[in-house]
């Protein structure tokens, strides 16, 4: 026969040991690497996501990765912003903050609000929007769009990391904006081939 107290106190030993084991596994979980949705997320994460996604069902159907017509914009009303608006959306988990920033830093000193000629004037950026994403659609996710002022249509995809297989030259992405903004805006080295 096995002593109650003996049993009851195994069990709890075990109770606690898969607690900190449980603890241990979500803390030692590896870099996201591309957003694997398996490893990113823990257990008890995935089922709340997963229980209100099942709620939820006004969600807009999957986006094609590869096919930017399918895109789901991250901003769905944008009167009240600043404009033009440059919106840098990127995934947190994948570590892709530094780089947002960069860019953001790269975007406002470059496109300035205050200009010294009428060729500059209209080539500023009212502001830059970061969004950081981390849920499983979002994975590995870096795009960057554009909203011009009195824009019916919404926010302009610019470059998105996955179609162009890569995250963009900062020249490139000076060059695309500029292109919006005002075409004949110089960009001195940047223009440059």
């Amino acid at each position: 026969m096995t002593d109650p107290s003996t049993s009851t106190t195994s069990a709890a030993v075990e109770a606690s040991q898969a607690a900190a084991s449980a603890m241990s596994t979500a803390a030692d979980e590896p870099e996201c690497t591309d957003c694997s949705p398996a490893t990113a997320v823990s257990d008890g994460l995935e089922a709340s996501h997963s229980a209100a996604a099942a709620m939820d069902t006004s969600q807009p159907a999957a986006e094609n990765l590869m096919d930017p017509s399918t895109f789901i914009p991250p901003l769905s009303a944008v009167e009240g912003l600043p404009t033009p608006l440059i919106v840098i959306e990127y995934c947190q988990r994948c570590k892709f903050g530094l780089r947002a920033n960069w860019f953001q830093q790269e975007l406002l000193s470059t496109f300035a609000t205050t200009t010294t000629s009428e060729a500059e004037a209209g080539a500023s950026i009212a502001a830059v929007l970061m969004i950081p994403k981390v849920d499983d659609a979002s994975a590995g996710r870096f795009r960057v769009y554009f909203l011009a002022p009195q824009e019916e249509q919404g926010l302009k995809l610019v470059w998105d990391r996955k179609v162009q297989s890569g995250f963009p030259e900062m020249k490139v992405l000076k060059q695309r904006v500029r292109d919006l903004i005002n075409p004949s805006f110089g960009l001195g080295h940047s223009d440059k081939k």
